[in-house]
């Protein structure tokens, strides 16, 4: 067995974080590691705190459900991390979010849909991102 890179480790951290999502049909987790490798927030998607959601109304999920990268960022000061691991491509806002903490690089392992734009802005924003295959 080889050794986990320092990607693919926050990619299985953030993975395992999937697993406390509620939402049925697409648990997602995110990871953020500081320079020296340490992890500095972890996060999944669900619902806010004291919020019910209906799973089963797609429209209610989405306008409700607080992303995994955002949940993990609630951790995290300006600056502190510097890769972000996240089980899904993070949407537009999330690298928005990512930007304005000073994260430098992103590592995903699957896209729930092809989004240029989310590549173009993090090519804007000068943040490396790099699809990978979990550990």
């Amino acid at each position: 067995m080889s050794r986990l890179d320092w990607k693919q480790y926050a990619l299985m951290i953030a993975k395992v974080a999937s697993a406390r999502s509620e939402d049925p049909y697409q648990q997602v987790g995110a990871c953020v590691l500081r320079k020296d490798h340490s992890v500095a927030c972890v996060g999944y998607n669900g619902a806010p705190p004291g919020v019910e959601i209906d799973w089963s109304n797609r429209d209610e999920r989405r306008a409700r459900v607080i992303h995994a990268e955002a949940n993990a960022f609630r951790y995290l000061r300006p600056q502190e991390g510097y890769l972000l691991a996240a089980t899904l491509l993070p949407c537009r806002s999330c690298i928005q979010l990512a930007a304005s903490y000073g994260i430098d690089k992103i590592v995903y392992a699957d896209e729930y849909e092809k989004d240029d734009m989310a590549h173009k802005l993090c090519a804007e924003f000068g943040i490396e991102l790099v699809k990978i295959t979990p550990g």
